[in-house]
């Protein structure tokens, strides 16, 4: 009888908890602190727009060099360990940008940063955001490795799909959201078969979709100021 008396107030307790979370997480919060948010989103986005697009211009006007350099180095064990190296290292980087700007943020619009991120930045609760980018470098590592490079351009073109479809990083109505995955999931199916090495899609992929999603980040900052 204890035992069960024990049992039936833990459950509650955790009812108790769970409803108290939820009243939390169903408030609303104050008009800084969402456009607080919504700036960190812009700066967010305005930083990978600004590194895709330099991207883009590296190969247009040095004849495609990076898909060049993917497609030489993938073949040569060493060269493609410190190839793949420095990705993972520039993705650290942005991460821990990432990370610094919502923290920042957070502070501006005076909340708690766990209660900040799990209101405004959703794919960053318990390192999913960490989780995900690792599981897309072990593959992208992978297929550099096999070594399979032409696989490189489609495999990023799905990347950007998955993220929209999740509705992580960019600011999309859902319906939206998903339209523009199945897109990108075409993508990827064109690249593949009918095979283009060319970084130059999937960099524009992103490019192109990162700006609409700055639009609507303008948009919904407007009717909030």
């Amino acid at each position: 009888m204890d035992d069960n008396n024990t049992v039936q107030q833990a459950v509650r307790d955790l009812a108790m908890i769970k409803r108290a979370i939820e009243r939390v997480e169903d408030q609303e919060q104050p008009a800084q602190a969402v456009l607080s948010a919504i700036n960190a989103k812009l700066v967010v986005h305005a930083i990978s727009l600004f590194f895709a697009v330099g991207f883009v211009v590296v190969e247009l006007i040095f004849d495609h060099s990076l898909t060049r350099s993917m497609l030489v180095l993938s073949h040569f064990w060493e060269e493609g360990v410190i190839g793949i190296a420095q990705v993972g290292a520039t993705l650290v980087v942005f991460v821990m940008c990432l990370y610094f700007i919502v923290w920042r943020s957070s502070r501006h619009s005076r909340q708690e940063f766990s209660q900040y991120v799990a209101k405004n930045f959703r794919y960053l609760r318990s390192l999913s955001l960490v989780a995900d980018l690792l599981v897309k470098f072990i593959v992208f590592s992978l297929v550099m490795l096999a070594p399979r490079p032409e696989w490189i351009a489609p495999l990023l073109s799905i990347f950007v799909a998955d993220y929209l479809i999740q509705g992580r990083f960019f600011h999309f109505p859902v319906k939206v959201s998903l339209g523009l995955g199945l897109l990108c999931i075409g993508v990827a199916a064109l690249l593949y078969f009918y095979p283009s090495a060319l970084l130059l899609w999937p960099l524009l992929l992103f490019a192109m979709t990162c700006t609409l999603s700055m639009i609507m980040l303008i948009q919904a900052r407007k009717e909030v100021a």
